[in-house]
């Protein structure tokens, strides 16, 4: 269908200056869709503080963790996924909730004790949590003897009776059971239960079970939780991360944008527009959908921002490639998308599908990471495969783009050769690579990183500093409350809690209604903690009246620690099997997943050999680093999958070799505009944020370099015995 271009590009830059404005101005009162009503987490802005604690004076910790799990619960359900919970001491839970400033109207909505019910079709309650006397998961003999996971359930006196009661009168019918007004089971009875037990039959494995088990126990706790505290608290990070880190934003974007114009000229024009256009519609979608934005959050924006960039460049070198071969300019654009469009899709489900398993599975920071990635991918997809193309086609209606500017002239390609960088970027025929030749000098290199990394991991074991360095969200640690009772900044308290202490990256966060301050620290021994109060004193001139010390659980707890773990292995077995299936090959997906394992274990020695502490962020770098290196392995192995019909009779090194030429420039450009824009907050931003920073900049590095070196020679060493069954003559 024919449409005027002079009309349609206007109402495009229109339609982009309208996003702006409603991103800085919003609607209405409360500036719905602008970005100063997208809600931040503990790290960027703070939030309230809860201070529960139970309300009898020796609860078990057993008991303590199910309440704690129950609050987990509970804070999840409502969308507080950056909040945390954790144990303070014995009795008492401390709950943090980002980006609200209303501490009463907090403990209304979270609550003091979850109402377990269980009820019939119609809603009629039955009976409720204080009539059960215990839950827990098990193994029991089902059908035909084998083993089943069920969730067993002990009543009280009363609740035998009641029990007895309903499933009397609710035979062959469900009953439901709620968690406030949650649904978190529905058996159907299958007999009249009379003797106080009753087990929940279902597809359980032990981690549902466990849950269920949990969430029906914390509705019939032994004791209430009340609230003894509450207040205001600032950013973990402070107000100057913030700041620093829009700075970089900007700068950074700044800095793709004119690259892109550098290396397409008028067509970088077209995708420039187009990433402008991504990131206003990222942004918007966010703050309308009250997405809370974090550090994990913050990566998954350069995730997704990475993957729209990226999407461009390979359409971009597809649409060069046809201009290359004599095409019209609109045949090159053309078969540039149709070839361009597996490769996009590909990468892009493959990554859908991490973030979705990510979201099902993982808990608190690692949803966040998830929503923020799968908005951004959904929104790529769209400016990528409509907007750019729709640009583009109205510039070269307009003759801004012609098919001249596509490639380089002669003296242009003799003079840009001065520069090994730019002849990379600019040269319209690399010669091909001896990539498979040379795989075991790469196999070595990779090989002996990881093995010197592991000697300085072991080292530090030797000198007793652990593995890692886990940060008091992992490890749990030392609370401290200090009454200052005068002005202070947090720059000045984390420099002496880091000179006294060594802890790299202590949380240290105001209470803004009260002039105190909260410090979070790994474990220390009683001689450091009076060095801390000593050093403190004598810089504000407290005494030590002013202090109060309790010992606080990992934020990031073994079950979300568990869940973190599972959530990944089950994202990668999803990749592993997509991978397979589309590219028909189970070896194919097996390579893909070995060069991200590769990444991984690079990226984790970086951690353990510079000692960067282990929090939350690092589940989140974790999670980027594999997203860019499954990216990048995919548009290679789309290559090859189209070169064995367009060569099919070279052997597998040759295809290999040649698949991997024609996408390098794509790979190096791609990387080099991720890590452009990831360097200028590693530059900018403060030292949480360099921590933060540095290694997703590493990742990006050995992901490009896994995905040119190693994927393709890991499956040319699965397949090359039936390949060269069929080639003679391959390289073995």
């Amino acid at each position: 269908m024919k449409f005027d271009s002079r009309l349609i590009f206007p109402l495009v830059l229109l339609c982009t200056a309208g996003l702006y404005l409603l991103l800085i101005f919003g609607i209405g009162p409360n500036s719905v869709f602008s970005i100063t009503s997208i809600p931040q987490g503990l790290d960027l802005r703070g939030g309230v503080s809860i201070l529960y604690e139970a309300n009898v004076p020796s609860p078990s910790l057993e008991d303590m963790n199910t309440a704690n799990s129950m609050l987990r619960d509970r804070l999840d359900r409502r969308g507080y996924l950056e909040a945390t919970s954790v144990l303070e001491g014995t009795r008492q839970i401390r709950v943090e909730i980002p980006g609200v400033e209303d501490a009463a109207a907090a403990v209304a909505e979270i609550g003091q004790t979850a109402l377990l019910t269980f009820r019939d079709s119609e809603g009629n309650i039955l009976l409720t949590g204080a009539d059960v006397a215990n839950a827990r998961s098990e193994f029991l003999s089902g059908h035909g003897g084998a083993p089943e996971m069920v969730v067993s359930l002990q009543f009280t006196t009363e609740g035998t009776r009641l029990f007895a009661e309903a499933t009397r009168e609710n035979y062959q019918q469900p009953i439901m059971i709620f968690m406030d007004d949650y649904l978190i089971s529905s058996p159907i009875v299958g007999r009249v239960i009379t003797e106080g037990s009753a087990q929940i039959t279902g597809n359980f494995n032990r981690e549902s079970a466990d849950l269920l088990a949990s969430q029906i126990r914390s509705g019939s706790l032994p004791f209430g939780l009340n609230v003894i505290s509450d207040s205001l608290i600032g950013a973990r990070l402070g107000a100057e991360a913030l700041r620093t880190s829009i700075i970089a934003g900007i700068i950074g974007l700044g800095l793709v944008l004119l690259f892109m114009g550098f290396v397409y000229r008028t067509m970088g024009l077209c995708a420039n527009l187009a990433l402008l256009i991504y990131v206003a519609l990222v942004m918007v979608i966010v703050s309308g959908l009250s997405v809370t934005l974090s550090l994990p959050g913050i990566a998954g924006i350069i995730l997704s921002i990475g993957m729209a960039v990226d999407a461009n460049i390979v359409i971009f070198e597809r649409i060069r490639e046809e201009v290359t071969a004599g095409k019209t300019l609109r045949g090159a654009i053309r078969t540039g998308y149709k070839r361009a469009l597996p490769a996009i899709i590909d990468s892009n489900i493959t990554t859908l599908i991490a973030g979705g398993v990510l979201f099902w599975l993982g808990t608190g920071p690692i949803m966040g990471f998830a929503q923020m990635l799968i908005i951004g991918i959904l929104v790529s997809m769209f400016t990528c495969l409509f907007v750019t193309r729709l640009i583009t086609t109205c510039l070269i209606d307009l003759k801004v783009v012609k098919a001249s500017h596509i490639l380089r002239s002669k003296k242009e390609e003799n003079d840009s050769a001065e520069s090994s960088l730019i002849s990379v970027f600019t040269s319209e025929n690399p010669a091909p690579r001896r990539i498979v030749e040379r795989r075991k000098i790469y196999f070595i290199f990779s090989v002996s990183i990881i093995l010197l990394s592991l000697a300085f991991m072991l080292s530090n074991v030797v000198r007793g500093n652990g593995w890692f360095n886990l940060d008091v969200e992992f490890s749990g640690g030392t609370s401290f409350f200090v009454e200052m009772g005068q002005p202070f900044e947090n720059a000045d308290v984390e420099r002496i809690v880091r000179d006294v202490t060594g802890v790299a990256a202590p949380q240290i966060q105001q209470v803004l209604n009260e002039d105190a301050v909260m410090i979070r620290i790994p474990q220390l021994t009683m001689e450091t903690r009076l060095e801390l109060v000593d050093a403190l004193s004598a810089y504000y001139g407290l005494d030590h009246e002013a202090f109060s010390y309790t010992d606080v659980s990992p934020a990031v707890s073994a079950a979300m620690q568990r869940s973190a773990i599972m959530a990944m292995g089950v994202a990668t077995l999803g990749m592993l099997l997509y991978i397979s299936i589309r590219f028909r090959d189970l070896r194919t997906g097996g390579a893909a997943v070995l060069a991200q394992i590769h990444d991984a274990l690079v990226v984790l020695c970086l951690y353990a050999i510079l000692r960067i502490p282990l929090n939350y962020a690092f589940i989140a770098v974790m999670l980027t680093t594999l997203g860019y290196s499954i990216n990048a392995t995919i548009i290679i192995f789309d290559r090859m999958r189209e070169n064995k019909v367009r060569m099919p009779k070279v052997g597998a090194a040759e295809l290999i070799n040649a698949s991997i030429t024609q996408t390098l420039r794509r790979t190096i450009i791609s990387t080099f505009t991720s890590f452009l824009a990831v360097l200028m907050l590693y530059i900018i931003g403060v030292a949480a944020i360099r921590d933060f920073t540095l290694p997703i900049l590493v990742g990006l590095l050995f992901g490009a370099y896994s995905s040119v070196f190693l994927s393709g020679s890991m499956w040319f060493m699965m397949v090359k015995n039936k390949i060269n069954k069929i080639h003679k003559g391959a390289v073995t």
